[in-house]
């Protein structure tokens, strides 16, 4: 035995062991001489551990099979679907899955001293991976099955099989061979060993992963700690992934435990904990696989399903990076790599523009609580009762702020320069943080309802001011809009002399095609029946009647309008 043992090492390429790739002195040296506190009372040899010299079906057959009932890695986000483990790894797993004791060989059982109850790894020792695989990198399984995995190009090897197995990334020889000493086959600063099989084809320059290599356009996540700032090899969250933490259902515990203000530049956190929220809690109703056709199923198809918000609904992490977010031929910034749905209710990946996105969730979603009436107490009850945002905003409807496509009405005086009839806004132009500048782009959380970046009362009765109609006033000039240069000159006689609110009259959206029309919803009129009532001859109705000229028939703060001309 002896001589087998001088044989083996041998055979060890000459490359491997001059760096430092030997089972003699590492945590695998179990024999009596071995450093660790688990070894043999008396066993001088090495690789009988693990080696058979003769009868050994691959040459590592020492070890008997663990028959342990592995629960295998799982996610729904993976094409196929690891088995029991098979190769190298079943070798691996006869000690390290803690069901049979060190020393536990085919040809013999070797007294070994330290470890648990009869010889096995303790449960509380990281090298102890339990029988749930859950919680490990698949192992025993061909790379594509995640779906964004290729063959490895460096020193990462399949079995021969083709799968990759513990051996893949562990050299169980070889210890120290890299500066991390957990037997890794190369360094992972960097994430260079993840990045052998992990394809980011969204990484850009300012993202969690950094600028990109001409010749390696996914070897280069900014920082040492790379993939493992969010993800783990073992010991990860058993629910998929390979998350290093469970994700919080009251904070986004994963995101926010770098995004607080200390990690990054802004605190998301302090953001969401204001007051308007966009972070809705909802325990394990996220997953990263849904979509239109997915088995969780967003846009939610059923009126009880539990609305949900999460960073990674908006943000995808291995893509998005600071600046602005321009669109076309995809959003860049920290929009950038997520999906969304388009404009005739199509899944699109990834997004193109940031309202396609919003469309997520505020489309075609039968759960949204507008549906049931308003959601504040303050809040408008609209002739029009149309939730749908990607019909709203769509190009065939009678009027709508131009999100999606330039607005309907080419006389619109009051517009600060630079904007003009033809230009477009985002929806994170009116919904944001209230403290801009400080704050990052974008409705994470806001002190005013409805999550708008500026104040904009809706109250009747509203004494006008710049404060109460901000919103508005960020893009109409106040004076003019005021003023008899004004498209409707009758503006003043009604917000300032009546103190009736912007809303009374306009939905802010817009008006659905299914909800109004042009001859009765132009210009945005979509009146608030919570104090405009019907007039002498029905309901409360506007007509077009031309350019700059149009009539009202309703009742409002007890004035009687009977078809009044404009």
């Amino acid at each position: 035995m002896r001589w087998a043992w001088v044989l083996l090492l041998l055979v060890i390429p000459a490359a491997t062991r001059a760096a430092g790739a030997s089972v003699l002195g590492s945590k695998h040296d179990l024999s009596v001489s071995g450093p660790g506190p688990i070894k043999s009372d008396q066993e001088t040899e090495v690789c009988i551990f693990c080696h058979v010299s003769h009868g050994g079906a691959t040459g590592m057959s020492n070890r008997p099979d663990t028959h342990a009932p592995h629960q295998p890695y799982d996610s729904s986000t993976m094409r196929g679907r690891p088995q029991r483990p098979t190769g190298a790894s079943r070798i691996c797993l006869s000690c390290h899955d803690g069901t049979i004791a060190v020393g536990e060989t085919l040809r013999k059982r070797i007294p070994v001293r330290g470890g648990g109850p009869g010889g096995v790894i303790p449960p509380g020792r990281r090298s102890n991976l339990g029988t749930d695989l859950r919680a490990t990198h698949p192992i025993s399984l061909q790379p594509g099955a995640a779906g964004t995995t290729r063959v490895p190009r460096g020193r990462i090897k399949l079995d021969r099989s083709g799968q990759v197995q513990c051996t893949s990334c562990h050299d169980p020889h070889a210890e120290f061979a890299v500066a991390d000493g957990k037997f890794l086959v190369e360094t992972n600063q960097r994430s260079e060993l993840c990045l052998e099989c992990h394809v980011v084809p969204e990484a850009s320059s300012g993202s969690h992963f950094g600028p990109q290599p001409r010749a390696a356009p996914s070897r280069a996540p900014a920082g040492p700690a790379a993939c493992g700032a969010c993800h783990r090899s073992h010991a990860a969250d058993p629910r998929g992934r390979l998350l290093s933490r469970a994700p919080d259902a009251d904070d986004d515990g994963m995101c926010l435990s770098c995004h607080d203000g200390r990690g990054a530049r802004y605190d998301i956190g302090a953001e969401i904990r204001k007051t308007f929220s966009h972070a809705i809690r909802a325990p394990n109703v996220h997953d990263a696989a849904e979509g239109p056709n997915a088995a969780r199923r967003l846009p939610e198809a059923s009126p009880g399903a539990p609305r949900h918000a999460v960073c990674v609904d908006c943000h995808e992490p291995h893509a998005s990076a600071a600046g602005g977010i321009e669109s076309a031929p995809m959003l860049r910034g920290p929009l950038k790599g997520t999906w969304g749905v388009d404009l005739s209710g199509r899944q699109v990946k990834p997004a193109r523009y940031e309202y396609e996105i919003c469309f997520k969730c505020h489309a075609d979603s039968a759960n949204q609580p507008q549906a049931y009436g308003p959601s504040l107490r303050s809040s408008a009850r609209r002739q029009s009762r149309e939730v749908n945002l990607r019909r709203v905003f769509d190009p065939s409807a009678p009027s709508f702020h131009p999100v999606a496509a330039p607005g309907k009405n080419p006389d619109v005086p009051s517009l600060k320069a630079p904007l003009s009839p033809t230009s477009f806004v985002y929806c994170s132009d009116c919904h944001g943080s209230d403290a801009a500048g400080v704050a990052p782009r974008g409705p994470h959380g806001s002190t005013y309802p409805h999550l708008l970046a500026l104040n904009y009362t809706d109250a009747d009765l509203t004494n006008e001011s710049p404060a109460a109609y901000a919103l508005c006033y960020k893009c109409h000039d106040r004076d003019v809009l005021l003023s008899a240069r004004s498209a409707f000159p009758a503006h003043r006689r009604h917000v300032v002399d009546s103190r009736t609110p912007c809303s009374g009259c306009h939905n802010a959206h817009g008006i659905s095609a299914l909800a109004g029309t042009p001859q009765a919803n132009a210009h945005l009129i979509d009146f608030d029946l919570s104090f405009v009532q019907a007039g002498t001859r029905g309901p409360p109705r506007y007509d077009v009647l031309g350019p700059r000229s149009g009539s009202c028939n309703l009742t409002c703060h007890d004035k009687v309008h009977a078809d009044t001309r404009y």
